[in-house]
């Protein structure tokens, strides 16, 4: 009878821990997702102490991403990068979600593909930090992007141009 008791004790202890940590509390957001409800376009990188301008090409609309939340558009991230002077581009679709201070994406059901840690979040401003191998060396380099309000086919929110002399970047952003 001891035995039972005993038996029975340790496994309502158990059930008790399993069940707190199948839902631990989460993580407190500190900026406001809807802040990111708009299209946006690289503005600048930080990166290695060192402020450039993001490539744009100079024949096509700007590159842009943008953060989507509606019936239709889930939680829904696009980014159009336009590849050469005929403006061919690229898109990529993903879902993201709010988690801290960083945004987690996915592809699929489940399977994330890549975190923004969110610096600083404004209507007119976003700034985030990624980890990124840039100069091809088997270490990722830590990156800081600014980017601003665009949206060149009227599907986010207001356009927004900002003109600075700048280095440009070595490199794409791509997923």
């Amino acid at each position: 009878m001891h035995k039972k008791i005993l038996f029975v004790s340790f496994f309502m202890l158990l059930l008790a821990s399993c069940n707190s940590d199948e839902n631990p509390a989460p993580e407190p957001l500190t900026f406001e997702p809807e802040l990111l409800l708009r299209g946006w376009t690289y503005d600048t990188i930080l990166w290695d102490g060192t402020l450039y301008a993001y490539d744009h090409n100079p024949n096509c609309y700007r590159d842009f991403f943008g953060f989507r939340n509606n019936n239709e558009q889930v939680y829904q991230f696009e980014e159009t990068t336009f590849l050469n002077a005929i403006c061919s581009s690229s898109q990529t679709v993903l879902t993201w979600e709010p988690v801290g201070n960083h945004i987690n994406f996915y592809f699929g059901a489940g399977n994330k593909v890549d975190t923004y840690e969110i610096i600083s979040l404004t209507t007119e401003l976003l700034t985030y930090a990624i980890d990124r191998d840039i100069d091809k060396d088997g270490k990722n380099d830590h990156l800081i992007i600014t980017a601003i309000p665009y949206d060149p086919y009227s599907s986010y929110g207001p356009k927004t141009k900002k003109n600075i002399q700048l280095k440009v970047f070595p490199t794409k952003l791509k997923f």
